[in-house]
């Protein structure tokens, strides 16, 4: 599903992080760099060991990486000119939101930074960390916002929000909810073509899904 925030685009939508044609991918990354499991062990297959040596580097240098925070690393053999791990929160530590939400911006801010022009994210902290979907996506929402918002021009022109069929829902209904509650300083629209393949879902949930939009833009 995609938006457009001013001329700036904000995709939502079940799809592969690994084939997202972005300049920067982001890992939800734990503490310690490790990429031992998950997507994250994915990102390290394909990138290779280079990517490792420079995260375990990182950890030499500076230590634990605390929650919200966000680091980069050379993606290695995937086509992508940075792979930046945000780690996100373990369920029950607290202020979960919050530390997704910082660790959202704080990606943001090193795409301004290095000039990246698009970055493909998965829902920090869903899976094994446990924070629930909705959780995730209002965090989503006020960091995009307030990131966009607080810039007239940005480098960072396309977001990509990649999710499963199985949690697409769940994450589209609160992105859903939290924008209902706070309507951003510029105009969200919703384009009035859909990306073919990109959501796995059949007609009459994204029937149901338009019908919503159409509601939420009014």
């Amino acid at each position: 599903m995609q938006f457009l925030y001013g001329d700036r685009e904000l995709w939502i939508g079940v799809n592969d992080l690994l084939t997202t044609e972005v300049e920067v991918i982001v890992n939800s990354a734990n503490s310690e760099l490790t990429h031992s499991r998950g997507l994250a062990a994915q990102i390290l297959a394909a990138a290779g060991d280079e990517l490792a040596n420079q995260s375990a580097q990182l950890i030499r240098e500076y230590g634990s990486i605390e929650s919200g925070m966000s680091v980069y690393t050379t993606a290695g053999h995937l086509p992508y000119k940075a792979v930046i791990h945000a780690v996100g929160p373990i369920m029950g530590e607290g202020d979960e939101q919050h530390k997704i939400e910082q660790a959202v911006s704080r990606s943001l801010l090193l795409c301004e930074t290095n000039d990246w022009h698009s970055i493909a994210f998965p829902p920090i902290s869903t899976d094994f960390f446990n924070v629930p979907v909705e959780i995730c996506a209002q965090a989503f929402f006020r960091a995009i916002t307030h990131f966009w918002d607080a810039r007239q021009e940005s480098a960072v022109e396309k977001i990509l929000i990649c999710l499963t069929n199985e949690n697409f829902r769940s994450f589209f209904d609160a992105f859903r909810e939290d924008a209902i509650g706070e309507p951003a300083e510029q105009t969200i629209s919703i384009t009035p073509k859909e990306s073919v393949g990109y959501i796995a879902l059949d007609e009459e949930e994204l029937n149901e899904i338009d019908d919503e939009i159409a509601d939420w833009f009014k």
